[in-house]
């Protein structure tokens, strides 16, 4: 079985805590690293990176499960690396 790596940029509801939302982020699982990104004119966006298995973890579920945490108005895909 391999891994695969993938590389999120996930867009905050208007007026939502930045901090607060990496926090819930980072608590989800398969989650192995968050970190803010600033975008421009003080708009941040967090950039995190997930390591699935290519077996038994589905991309798309998980991409749902990004998409359902409170106070995400968007998740962009940027990467997919096979990594074992």
């Amino acid at each position: 079985m391999g891994k695969v790596k993938i590389t999120y940029r996930v867009f905050p509801e208007d007026n939502y805590d930045v901090k607060k939302l990496a926090v819930d982020l980072s608590k989800i699982d398969k989650v192995k690293a968050v970190e803010r990104e600033p975008i421009g004119f003080g708009v941040e966006a967090i950039k995190i990176a997930a390591i699935l298995d290519d077996k038994t973890d589905s991309p798309a579920t998980f991409d749902e499960k990004l998409r359902k945490t409170k106070g995400v108005k968007n998740v962009e895909d940027l990467d997919v690396t096979l990594i074992s």
